[in-house]
């Protein structure tokens, strides 16, 4: 076996400059001097005989031949990353217990689904509800092996892996007395003027956008007070259906000028790289779509 003729470090140099456009902010990234990174990416291009950027201002802009050469950086430091995540957990190779985090969304059948997948194969199982940003934030300070999410259709780059597991329906549910004086269909001006209950923070930005029309929100991830605020007329809410928020008491589906059609969310499985490979967690990850379609499809009949 002939020796690398590149390191490993100016590899990831070359790949961080290219997705930044900037050597000074490749430097704080890989926490390295500008003048490091400058050289790492000198010592790469003398290497292979060929220039990989071109300076457009003050940006970096990759030649032909470097944005080719970048996808097999990209692929390369997942491949690392995923390498260390599993070479981390061979210590703790035996150990019996997982932990998940879940959207607020995700229905408890689900959940209950996973818990008894769990206690059959004899593992220590926790889980809690939380925002995406707070999900993935646990993935990667490994507080939790498995997160499930919403879709946010961003890139997740080699920070995250993912899979689907399938769409939850939403529809419009307030108190009959909260907009009783309005005529129906209800219009996005009538829904914007009253506050909306809201499930997910502020700051998950994409989710928010997707699913808030009131210029007031109120929030609360815990589903008897949601159930509460909306029987007493405090708010109206954009929520799941397998929520039956219409079987609780005065709320009802409200009937809105956008309609309901094609008003769903996709959910996602979401993993550090490498995490798929390890026993126990790969094991989860890999019954999580046949449970979320028999927890779901229990639930709709």
């Amino acid at each position: 076996m002939s020796a690398l003729r590149y390191s490993f470090s100016q590899i990831e140099a070359f790949a961080c400059v290219a997705g930044s456009g900037s050597l000074s902010k490749a430097a704080l990234l890989l926490g390295k001097d500008r003048t490091t990174v400058r050289d790492l990416l000198d010592y790469l291009e003398d290497a292979l005989g060929y220039t990989l950027f071109v300076r457009q201002g003050r940006t970096l802009i990759l030649t032909e031949q470097g944005q080719q050469l970048h996808r097999q950086a990209h692929l390369l430091l997942r491949q690392a990353q995923a390498f260390e995540s599993y070479a981390q957990s061979l210590p703790d190779a035996e150990r019996q217990e997982l932990v998940m985090v879940y959207d607020p969304f995700v229905s408890p059948a689900f959940i209950e689904a996973v818990i008894v997948e769990m206690a059959k194969k004899g593992l220590c199982f926790s889980a809690w509800s939380a925002s995406r940003e707070e999900a993935e934030a646990a993935l990667k300070s490994g507080k939790a092996q498995v997160a499930v999410c919403q879709a946010n259709y961003r890139a997740l780059g080699t920070d995250m892996e993912w899979r689907a597991l399938g769409n939850i329906g939403l529809d419009f549910y307030a108190s009959a007395q909260l907009f009783q004086r309005q005529q129906r269909p209800l219009t996005l001006l009538n829904l914007s003027l009253i506050p909306q209950v809201v499930m997910h923070k502020a700051h998950d930005e994409q989710i928010t956008r997707s699913l808030q029309i009131s210029g007031q929100t109120l929030y609360v991830n815990e589903r008897s007070t949601l159930r509460y605020l909306l029987e007493n007329a405090q708010g109206w809410g954009f929520l799941p259906t397998h929520f039956q928020a219409s079987r609780w008491k005065t709320v009802q589906a409200m009937e809105c000028e956008v309609g309901n059609q094609g008003l769903d969310i996709t959910m996602v499985a979401i993993w550090q790289p490498g995490a798929a490979k390890q026993r126990v967690t790969g094991a989860l990850i890999d019954a999580l779509p046949s449970l979320w379609r028999k927890a779901m499809g229990a639930r709709a009949s």
